[in-house]
């Protein structure tokens, strides 16, 4: 009879394999993982490291060059990206820039590509609104609250995946 490593094939073996670690795709890992399934995320781009890769983060806009604008030929070389509010220069590190990457385009569709752990989230100050009853309710839960939900409450609901 062979050999045959078992563990192995099992270590290797995933229910859910998920293609990206931005806001989409790492949330599905999340839900996934919470559902119990065994999930890969697989993610082309660069670990981010806090402080390290920002270098732009405290820097005052009269600081920069170009005062925080893209220049003409920088623009010139990347009109796609270029039309993303967040491709100015203190994000344009965060963006795959048209030449390294092009974009093949039948239809007008701006799929602006970042590589790194998380996406392009990155690019958005990594800010995305959740409004859940969760959300809302975390001063309270935290002890400094007056009590009263946000009066956007009533007319958020939250979708979930599964």
């Amino acid at each position: 009879m062979a050999n045959l490593n078992i563990d192995s094939v099992k270590d290797r073996t995933f229910d859910a394999i998920v293609i990206g670690s931005g806001i989409s795709g790492g949330w599905s890992a999340k839900e996934l993982t919470e559902k119990g399934m065994k999930t890969l995320v697989l993610e082309r781009g660069r670990d981010v490291q806090h402080i390290k890769d920002y270098p732009t983060t405290n820097m005052m806009p009269w600081e920069f060059k170009h005062r925080g604008q893209m220049p003409k030929e920088v623009t010139d070389e990347n009109p796609v990206i270029s039309r993303c509010y967040a491709f100015n220069e203190d994000a344009a590190h965060f963006f795959v820039k048209d030449k390294e990457h092009p974009y093949v385009q039948d239809k007008p569709f701006d799929w602006i590509r970042g590589y790194q752990v998380g996406g392009k989230s990155l690019t958005w100050a990594r800010h995305t609104q959740r409004w859940s009853d969760y959300d809302y309710e975390g001063p309270a839960r935290d002890g400094f609250a007056v009590g009263l939900a946000h009066p956007l409450q009533r007319y958020c609901t939250v979708v979930q995946a599964m």
